[in-house]
């Protein structure tokens, strides 16, 4: 019997049964969840040299930002706010994971002033990482000569090994490792006693934040140059086949993607975004790059909507099946 999305529980993201699908050949893993936030682009000054129209648009885009920092954060200080905001600069797109949501408290501190809280924030967020990593990971690397060392620890506060351990692991994507020993020597200086801290405090916080954004950009991000990621698809990423079994691609990006072919569709209803996708492409194998030149080329009255959808629940199926 062929065996197709149509006939999974939870279709594109019943991701255990994935490998027996009958057009799995044509299907590669599309993560779409993700976190970000621009609102630092959006507080420049119109430049002199655009056109009219767009610096008026520029203008509103930037009173309505400033409108909405006042209200989360007050007008008494809305001009502290609105330079930290822009020194911070963009929280970088992102998978939805654990450090999300400590990621945007660390930043919010930091905007409201709150330095040194943002500092420690960011510190341990970088050290929960770490160990996440670590945690998550190990299980997979058991020939490992790391595995005895790790196997029975249930944290790690020497981020020099647990570096080493993730770099050995080909876990990290390249500059990550640095970045994360020049966070550990920020939180050393600052989480152990020393009196300099007073005097630099809001510059560290900064320097702490920003070497966090860009751990998370590069080893959890969507358009770093991610090594797992296909070439050549503007506007979206899909998962290499050679990347599925890949440690931090199956415990990271898989669970947040949807199985899909090249003329898939995305909806947006209650709950947030989801894959729309025809339910069999038939027989044949994609290479990475042939799935991409199909994604690029593809016709856009052939990707799946949801009027396709309704329309094939009516007897009308479309050609290819949904």
């Amino acid at each position: 019997m062929r065996k197709t999305i149509a006939d999974l529980t939870r279709g594109v993201y019943d991701h255990d049964a994935h490998a027996n699908l009958a057009d799995r050949g044509f299907r590669r893993y599309h993560p779409f969840s993700f976190d970000f936030d621009s609102t630092p682009l959006s507080l420049a000054e119109a430049e002199e040299h655009w056109d009219e129209p767009v610096k008026q648009n520029h203008r509103e885009n930037r009173a309505q930002a400033i409108k909405r920092l006042e209200q989360q954060y007050g007008s008494a200080q809305i001009d502290s706010v609105i330079k930290n905001v822009t020194e911070l600069g963009p929280k970088s797109m992102s998978l939805l994971a654990y450090h999300n949501q400590f990621h945007e408290q660390a930043r919010r501190s930091f905007v409201a002033g709150l330095y040194y809280p943002a500092l420690v924030a960011a510190c341990a967020l970088g050290e929960r990482i770490l160990n996440h990593l670590v945690l998550d990971l190990r299980d997979s690397f058991k020939s490992s000569e790391h595995y005895r060392k790790v196997y029975r620890k249930d944290s790690f506060d020497n981020w020099t090994f647990a570096v080493a351990v993730l770099t050995d692991w080909k876990v990290l994507v390249d500059g990550v490792g640095a970045e994360f020993l020049r966070l550990g020597e920020l939180r050393n200086r600052s989480i152990h006693f020393d009196p300099d801290t007073y005097h630099s405090l809001r510059e560290d916080a900064l320097a702490a934040l920003q070497r966090l954004n860009a751990i998370i950009a590069k080893q959890f991000g969507y358009f770093g140059l991610q090594p797992w990621f296909i070439d050549h698809t503007p506007g979206a990423q899909f998962v290499k086949r050679a990347y599925e079994a890949v440690p931090f691609v199956r415990a990271y990006v898989i669970p947040r993607s949807g199985f899909i072919g090249p003329l898939y569709g995305m909806d947006l209803s209650q709950g947030g975004w989801h894959h729309l996708d025809y339910a069999d492409y038939g027989d044949g194998d994609l290479s990475d790059e042939e799935f991409a030149t199909r994604y690029r080329e593809r016709d856009p009255e052939k990707v799946v909507s949801r009027a396709m959808i309704e329309k094939a629940q009516l007897g009308a199926k479309p050609e290819g099946g949904v």
